[in-house]
């Protein structure tokens, strides 16, 4: 996108896309939480049943505990991205 495309937004254009970003943060926010769970009914339901050894008990939870991680990951670096998004549309306002 060039610099002259940013220039035909005007001030109300700009604001809706801050309001809009928020949205974004929300749905990554769910989407932690939807895995979490998945990760807790994992602990809850799978991990009681393969406690007759450790290594059981560790291949039945090691797939929901590397989701998670990912999960936080992609959380992690999804809220870095809104952050630059929303520091670009700032300094975008300072120049018009």
């Amino acid at each position: 996108m060039s610099r002259e495309d940013h220039q035909e937004d005007s001030p109300g254009d700009i604001a809706e896309r801050i309001e809009n970003s928020g949205w974004y943060s929300s749905l990554a926010k769910i989407g932690v939480a939807v895995i979490n769970l998945a990760f807790l009914l994992a602990v809850i339901v799978l991990l009681p049943q393969n406690l007759n050894s450790a290594s059981n008990a560790i291949d039945s939870i090691l797939m929901p505990l590397i989701f998670v991680g990912i999960a936080f990951l992609l959380l992690g670096i999804a809220m870095h991205l809104h952050l630059l998004h929303l520091n670009l549309i700032r300094q975008i306002q300072r120049m018009d």
